[in-house]
């Protein structure tokens, strides 16, 4: 009897325990599932990175995205990459190759913490379905590897990352009012979202000044420069296929990463002050050599006037190597610098050595050019702001060795 009683107390005892961790694992089921059905559970974000003035490939910023599940302890940056490439040349010859990596949220801030660069976190309004969805989607690029060649002004990390994003979030991104309020053409976009003090400008003049850069953008290419990307979601919403509409971005303050030590500003004078020097040193060395009656002057005038003809070559092989070779000529159309930047000089001085042309065809041939360099100025200031300042003082520069070669000419005939 006892061992009985024993018996239907171990069964009780059994049960019991069993319905009690039965009734335990369906409540952990049901709060896994509210967690996965809460709208923090896969949360995304945003990141825009300030400009560098160390890479030509930062010049306008980096945007990428965070996705983060905190129940998973997961927390991974999705960033485009560039892969093995040997420097500039491979940047303008189109052998740029990106692709989409994931790296440790932690680990990757620690790489913009080392340059100085601040980077601004702007949380996106997403739904649980959409948020496994858009890191499914991260996944499947990231394996796919290299598949997107950068170019910077036709396709770069922000339009690649803004269409993922929408891919990711299945529905339309319609912009709103002030993506209309921000510059609708490449040259005006570009010219503002480089400082006004970086070497970039020159590198950039010869795309910024092309008759694709005169073509209206539509809201979706504004996004080619990740510095205007939170203006433009600043007001855009994201559409549906069942006509559900809401904001891109949550309604919460953006959150700023400072890092440890800002970056330096550059040291390096603006590039305007650089070419009003070269503007000067011409304009000095080329009086001297007019009015100087010595040899010394005269070697000067030579030697500036060289100085100035290479400079003038060495942009022309630049402008030939970025906007001709280059295949990102391929969509860039009619490039205005053209008029200005051509063989033709080079050519009418090549065979002018060859023929030994007399003293009154060089002063007309200088004389002629000097107007044409004029009337263009004159042209595109009247038309459009078309130049930098750093641009009139380089035409201006060539515009004064013509002149000076003309005055050179009528004195030795």
């Amino acid at each position: 009897m006892k061992q009985r009683i024993f018996y239907m107390t171990i069964l009780c005892l059994t049960m019991g325990i069993f319905a009690r961790g039965q009734e335990l694992a369906d409540t952990v089921r049901q709060q896994e599932i509210a967690i996965r059905d809460s709208a923090n559970f896969v949360k995304a974000s945003l990141m825009i990175a300030e400009q560098s003035h160390r890479y030509l490939q930062s010049a306008f910023g980096h945007a990428f995205l965070r996705m983060r599940c905190d129940e998973a302890g997961l927390d991974y940056c999705f960033s485009m990459e560039s892969g093995d490439y040997e420097g500039f040349l491979d940047i303008c010859t189109g052998h740029y190759p990106n692709r989409l990596v994931n790296i440790p949220t932690a680990e990757y801030m620690k790489v913009f913490d080392r340059e100085g660069r601040i980077v601004t976190e702007y949380p996106i309004d997403i739904r649980v379905e959409e948020g496994q969805r858009l890191w499914q989607i991260l996944d499947s690029v990231c394996l796919a590897g290299p598949s997107v060649h950068q170019d910077f002004f036709h396709y770069g990390c922000s339009q690649e990352i803004m269409r993922l994003t929408e891919w990711g979030l299945g529905g339309t991104i319609v912009y709103g009012e002030n993506a209309k309020k921000l510059g609708d053409t490449m040259f005006i976009l570009g010219r503002e979202a480089l400082p006004t003090n970086s070497w970039v400008r020159m590198l950039t003049a010869p795309f910024l000044t092309t008759e694709a850069t005169d073509r209206k953008l539509t809201d979706f290419e504004k996004n080619t420069f990740p510095t205007f990307i939170p203006t433009l979601l600043s007001d855009a919403r994201l559409v549906k296929p069942n006509g559900e509409s809401r904001p891109v971005l949550k309604d919460t303050a953006p959150i700023v990463h400072e890092p440890k030590v800002r970056a330096a500003e550059s040291s390096a004078p603006p590039i305007v002050v650089w070419f009003a020097l070269v503007l000067a040193f011409t304009l000095a060395m080329s009086i001297g050599g007019i009015y100087a009656k010595g040899q010394t002057g005269k070697r000067m005038s030579k030697a500036a006037d060289m100085f100035v003809f290479l400079i003038y070559n060495l942009i022309l092989l630049a402008m030939l190597t970025m906007c001709w070779i280059s295949p990102l000529s391929t969509t860039s159309g009619w490039n205005w610098n053209y008029l200005i930047y051509n063989p033709i000089p080079l050519l009418v001085w090549l065979y002018g050595c060859w023929r030994s042309l007399s003293h009154a065809c060089w002063r007309r041939t200088y004389l002629f050019y000097a107007c044409w360099l004029s009337l263009y100025m004159l042209v595109i200031f009247i038309v459009g702001d078309h130049f930098g300042i750093e641009q009139y003082l380089m035409t201006t520069t060539f515009v004064a060795r013509c002149l000076f070669k003309v005055k050179e000419h009528r004195i030795k005939d």
